[in-house]
């Protein structure tokens, strides 16, 4: 795999949170009282109703509300797109190759773990794809060639405050049928409440999980979460406060910062630069030190080069703004984009740029397999 963005590190226990609403409180009350928040753009389709249960399988393509445009092609990327914060190009140069450590001609030689080590105990219990699975309060997706005996990566979505799984996946985050469904087992949990409780929903998250490992066959070195606005603080959360060390990578879209630190987990963080939705962080400045901090980073940022691409919102020109921060224990993106997405109908239609950017999935495939 391109392992371009670095290496894992391990988790740490910090201190309690609990109420972890996604977005500013009157545009949340808003959502929560009129049910309207929207995506414009062509064949933008109007909000699907409350999913708390399980639906059977994936579907092949995307539908509604979904764009080609939310998956382009990863690889051959293009030159740093302009605007890129510091006009400099990432290094071309192959990187040297480095001195192994010295070691112990007594100590026990280091066995990598096998693929029955990183196997769940639902490897085996069935074969092929489950036509009905059934884990509480999720949808689950199955990637192309499940067989039931090799394990799958597993990834994790939870959606903003005001909207459901079923939300998240066909209009928030547009993966249906994406290369993220296509490699990975997606589980796109409902919160119990109008957004994540930590409190609540973490021995949620924590039942959630344990059936899948048990009924299905997942690879449990490699467990993801991504999350939007409430969704992303809820991941934050599980870092900082309950000291979760089961995620091999992390990417929360529209978060903000939720105080403590947590020990170095790789992390792609996704913020407008313009962010109505948090005013008093509406450029993710803030947002983007927690996990700066966490990853103890300390060597400035490289660009990354991400292909533009067009905003569902207003048919814009969305530049990504990706860099990569450097000195860091555990690989850390930061997207700090201009795509207006996440049209709040509640207020005339405004660009609140606190959606999900139309190069998202693309590059959150990108990041995740580079540390896998």
């Amino acid at each position: 795999m391109n392992r371009r963005f670095g290496t894992n590190a391990a988790l740490l226990t910090l201190l309690p949170l609990t109420a972890l609403w996604g977005c500013s409180d009157a545009p949340e009350r808003e959502a929560e009282t009129d049910g309207v928040e929207m995506y414009a753009g062509p064949g933008a389709s109007a909000p699907a109703p409350n999913a708390n249960t399980t639906t059977p399988t994936r579907s092949g393509s995307p539908s509604g509300g979904s764009s080609t445009s939310e998956t382009p092609p990863v690889p051959n990327l293009a030159t740093p797109p302009a605007g890129d914060q510091s006009g400099t190009s990432p290094p071309t140069g192959t990187t040297p190759p480095t001195v192994p450590p010295a070691t112990d001609p007594n100590a026990p030689p280091v066995v990598p773990p096998s693929a029955s080590d990183l196997a769940s105990a639902g490897c085996g219990l069935a074969a092929g794809v489950p036509t009905n699975p059934n884990i509480a309060n999720t949808i689950v997706t199955f990637p192309d060639g499940y067989d039931g005996s090799t394990p799958v990566p597993l990834l994790f979505a939870f959606h903003g405050a005001g909207r459901t799984n079923l939300q998240m996946r066909m209009d928030d985050s547009r993966t249906v049928g994406s290369t993220l469904e296509k490699t990975y087992a997606v589980a796109y949990m409902k919160s119990a409440g109008n957004a994540w409780d930590l409190n609540t929903d973490y021995p949620r998250f924590e039942a959630a999980l344990a059936q899948m490992l048990g009924q299905f066959c997942i690879d449990t070195a490699h467990l993801f979460a991504m999350g939007h606005s409430s969704g992303a603080q809820f991941i934050a959360s599980m870092l900082a406060n309950r000291a979760e060390r089961r995620f091999a990578g992390v990417v929360p879209v529209s978060s903000n910062r939720i105080g403590p630190t947590w020990a170095p987990v790789p992390a792609m963080l996704i913020h407008g630069l313009m962010d109505s939705e948090r005013p008093n962080d509406s450029s993710g400045a803030i947002d983007i030190t927690q996990y700066a901090e966490s990853n103890q980073c300390s060597g400035g940022t490289t660009p990354v080069d991400v292909p533009s691409c067009t905003s569902l919102a207003q048919g814009a020109t969305v530049n990504a703004g990706c860099v990569q921060y450097n000195g860091c224990a555990a690989p850390t993106i930061f997207c700090n984009h201009n795509d207006p997405n996440y049209i709040d109908g509640a207020r005339n239609n405004l660009a609140t740029n606190h959606g999900w950017p139309c190069f998202a999935n693309s590059e959150i495939f990108r990041f995740l397999e580079s540390v896998r």
